[in-house]
């Protein structure tokens, strides 16, 4: 059962108060006790379940569990929120350790036939869609993980998953404890803007300190005339976790592969194509080939723009590497487009953005979000609550900027699924964003990450709690990468972006933005094929005898522009190699979905209220109630395809 994607960013569930008083200020001993507490419930639970002889039907079996498997994941998922953000170390532990007991009881359910029995005997007849979707769900899940095993093949999957859990929690924590740092002399950083240098002083002897923490990277990276600096940051980014993190990902590797077998699969991918939209891994390297083939001529024109404009600078480098494409990039962008990034920025300050953002929101879904003054797990966490109509309908948190111990990327964490008259969701945005002003491309993953977040809040009003798990895997990040086009709209932009003398961002300038935006894409696009491959051929075989900087090494050889950066070690800290498996693909699938629903609103209007509700009521709401094309068919009115957005790679636009 394919439980572990409930780790993945974007997913949490409901708690039918089973065990009272979860708070963010529970001391580690507390947590524990909590933890012991629900499992012992929810055992219970299902045994009464599985031990009920009235007749199979859906309100007195998958009703129940529903509520039960719901009620138990709710303050799983919590704890897991807390183990990734909590500052106190001693709680991250406890909440670490309870949420891999609580994996190793959801693992568990692989094994339990006689729930598998009880579910087979409920029919379809007569319930309406989405309840039928969730049965047949249900019985898919039992049936891929194995359950027509015999007992002592089944005890081994279970084994073998709550071992798989164990393994990727210490390749995540490995990385989240993995902050570098270097020290140097200020005028190094020569380019930067002035405002990084404020919130980066100089200490006693001169030396500003550069972490891997990417709002500190990202800038010296894009503006450092320093190449050598920049070298060394994308160097210390690239090879953190080195020292832990290989051989606890050759394990992780060997323990998927032998599940894979166990379950009768050729490998792991195969395996982790089961439930997704993408099926199989034949096809995954259809669609990856055919953007490929699109990109093509468009990278290699890119890469040769970038050639000449370090050439400019230094006529003796024959190649671009890996740590000048961003800076040569922008200036590119300054000389051809003439946009300077640097006076872009002056016009996103983050709680402007904040602002902004949640603004939007309400505009296009009809909604009111108030600010809270509820309980939260840091001082910098922000809260709040949505409203409709006057009825609460979810509340969600931001945590927003770095800080020791935290989760070091971004995304969306759920805490409570919602259930129809039963609870409300919510989440949170976990991120690292500075806390001034911020890059466009920040702004743009803050607007992907909260659409994540409205789209839980908004499949959270339905009267199946656990359907927001019930969607194919690989269809999550379309809705929220579709979301990222109001970024680059003139219209919404001028809602929020001021610089600090309360100047809205002209209109020129947002102009620029959007006739310099294509350039880079194709590089873009590459990079990611790259990562898709690492992800993807990584899980497509058998991994004994593996040397992952050897196959690493092949990997940007073979798919990468700038080829391999020898010394770096990646895969040490690609955490989406646990948490995505096989399934990086998933971002440019998603982007191949995203033209998709986009082109209905670029006819209607961005703004078009009437299309924005189709897209909540049809697309938001309804995740994880039918097969994922079909709600793309509902909005569109037509079969989506990938072509699209191929079509568009290879026109460099």
């Amino acid at each position: 059962m394919k439980f572990s994607k409930i780790v993945i960013a974007g997913f949490s569930a409901i708690s039918f108060n089973a065990v009272a008083g979860i708070a963010f200020d529970r001391p580690a001993d507390e947590i524990s006790k909590s933890c012991a507490a629900y499992m012992e419930v929810f055992d219970k639970n299902i045994t009464t379940l599985v031990e009920q002889k009235s007749k199979a039907t859906y309100d007195s079996v998958f009703e129940p569990f529903d509520n039960y498997i719901a009620g138990f994941v709710d303050p799983l998922l919590h704890d897991y929120l807390m183990q990734n953000t909590h500052p106190d170390e001693a709680v991250r532990k406890a909440s670490t350790d309870c949420t891999l007991k609580g994996f190793a009881v959801l693992n568990a359910l692989n094994a339990n036939r006689p729930l598998y029995d009880r579910m087979s005997q409920v029919s379809v007849k007569n319930l309406s869609g989405a309840k039928a979707f969730a049965v047949n769900y249900w019985k898919e899940q039992f049936q891929v993980s194995g359950i027509g095993k015999d007992k002592e093949t089944r005890e081994q999957i279970q084994a073998l998953n709550d071992e798989i859990s164990k393994i990727g929690t210490d390749f995540n924590q490995n990385i989240t404890d993995a902050v570098d740092s270097i020290k140097v002399k200020q005028k190094r950083l020569d380019g930067v803007p002035g405002d990084y240098l404020t919130a980066h002083p100089a200490d006693e002897n001169g030396m500003v300190t550069i972490t891997t923490a990417y709002s500190d990277t990202s800038p010296v990276i894009k503006y450092a005339h320093d190449r050598a600096l920049r070298k060394q940051v994308v160097f210390m980014s690239r090879k953190r976790a080195a020292d832990n993190n290989p051989a606890v990902l050759l394990n992780l590797l060997a323990k998927r592969y032998e599940l894979a077998k166990i379950l009768g699969h050729a490998n792991f991918a195969e395996l982790n194509m089961l439930g997704t939209m993408v099926k199989t891994p034949g096809n995954v390297v259809e669609f990856t080939s055919k953007l490929s083939k699109a990109i093509k001529e468009p990278t290699k024109k890119e890469k040769a723009r970038l050639l000449k404009q370090m050439q400019t600078l230094n006529a003796d480098v024959k190649n671009v590497q890996s740590w000048d494409s961003s800076y040569l990039a922008n200036i590119v962008r300054e000389k051809e487009y003439q946009l300077d990034a640097k006076q872009v920025r002056e016009y996103f300050d983050y709680d402007k953005v904040r602002d902004g953002i949640i603004s939007l929101s309400e505009d296009l879904f009809d909604i009111s979000i108030k600010a809270s003054d509820g309980p939260v797990w840091h001082e910098s966490v922000e809260a709040y609550k949505v409203y409709e109509n006057d009825e609460l309908i979810g509340s969600f948190y931001f945590d927003s900027h770095p800080r020791e111990g935290k989760f070091t990327h971004a995304a969306q964490f759920g805490i409570k699924l919602g259930k129809q008259d039963t609870s409300k969701p919510k989440a949170a945005l976990v991120m690292n964003f500075p806390k001034g002003l911020m890059e466009h491309g920040q702004v743009e993953t803050f607007l992907h990450e909260f659409g994540h977040l409205i789209h839980f809040i908004f499949a959270g009003q339905n009267d199946i709690a656990y359907s927001r798990f019930q969607s194919e895997s690989d269809f999550g990040e379309a809705p929220s990468t579709m979301l990222e086009e109001w970024v680059w709209d003139y219209a919404t932009l001028s809602k929020f972006a001021t610089n600090a003398e309360g100047d809205v961002i002209p209109k020129e300038l947002v102009k620029k933005m959007n006739a310099a935006r294509y350039f880079g894409q194709a590089l873009g696009v590459a990079g990611q094929l790259t990562y898709t491959a690492l992800s993807f051929d990584l899980y497509n075989q058998n991994p004994e005898g593996l040397d992952l900087d050897a196959f690493e090494q092949n990997i940007f050889e073979t798919y990468s522009p700038y080829g391999y950066d020898e010394g770096t070690r990646m895969h040490a800290s690609f955490g989406h190699l646990n948490g995505y498996g096989a399934k990086y693909y998933t971002y440019q699938w998603s982007n191949s979905i995203a033209e998709e629903l986009l082109s209905r609103f670029k006819k209607e209007g961005l703004r078009n209220k009437k299309t924005a509700k189709d897209y909540r009521e049809m697309i938001l709401a309804k995740t994880g109630t039918k097969p994922a094309a079909e709600l793309v068919k509902d909005f569109l009115g037509r079969d989506f395809t990938v072509n699209a957005y191929a079509e568009k790679l290879s026109r460099g636009e």
